[in-house]
């Protein structure tokens, strides 16, 4: 039996999302950043380092978030990915996120990063209107959240708050938690969520973020900015 934790409208499994998500009820869209870059055996939770420690050839093991999106193909999906990975079927827009000087690959890989992140927008899209080509930007990057959070992909939560605002309402599921932004995001929002993580010290973590994030007073709610269409020639507004 995986361990269960409620918290305000968020519900935190742990275990591995394939056994769990069989026993789940209906959700009403998924945003996750799933593992690449390995394979995906049962049993293992080296997804966990997946990005921080593989070379850019080793992106194109997709068989986790393809899983994910096979199984849940009838709801809007949010789904990090990579320009070095083939692209999921059924994608119906991309987004990217442009990140911040202080972002950038987290691991062994010496002088590598990525300035920019792809997010595909999957299944019966659109729901609310965005612009295609759209650019998300964000004043803060990864590195000072991963210093928090210990996760070497942690995304700044108003990022996610802009991603989740883009789904219809209902429960957003993250069949991927890592350190929980999502669920955080989510609880500012609003917005019921289930999370399921294979790693306990990460578990924990989404654990203490979601509960902090419930115990911060939310006096009214907050707008979330539209993404930024920008020009291909010289990078400003449009």
């Amino acid at each position: 039996m995986a361990r269960t934790e409620t918290i305000g409208d968020a519900t935190l499994y742990l275990g591995d999302c394939r056994d769990i998500l069989p026993t789940l009820g209906p959700v009403d869209a998924v945003v996750t950043d799933p593992p690449y870059g390995i394979g995906w055996s049962r049993g293992s939770n080296k997804a966990r380092d997946s990005k921080a420690h593989c070379g850019i050839a080793n992106d194109h093991d997709t068989s986790a978030r393809d899983a994910i999106l096979d199984a849940f193909s009838a709801i809007p999906a949010v789904v990090f990915g990579s320009f070095y990975a083939p692209f999921p079927k059924g994608l119906k827009q991309l987004v990217v996120w442009n990140k911040p000087p202080d972002s950038g690959l987290v691991g062994s890989v010496t002088g590598f990063r990525r300035d920019a992140e792809p997010v595909f927008l999957v299944g019966p899209w659109p729901v609310r209107t965005v612009e295609r080509s759209s650019i998300l930007r964000t004043l803060r990057g990864q590195s000072g959240i991963v210093t928090e959070t210990g996760h070497p992909h942690t995304k700044p939560v108003d990022l996610m708050k802009e991603l989740i605002a883009l789904t219809p309402p209902g429960v957003i599921l993250d069949p991927f938690m890592g350190s929980g932004t999502t669920g955080v995001a989510c609880a500012v929002l609003g917005r019921s969520f289930i999370g399921i993580e294979l790693d306990a010290t990460y578990f924990d973590t989404s654990c203490r973020r979601i509960e902090e994030a419930y115990r911060q007073p939310r006096l009214f709610d907050e707008p979330v900015p539209k993404p930024v269409q920008t020009s291909i020639f010289d990078g400003e507004a449009a």
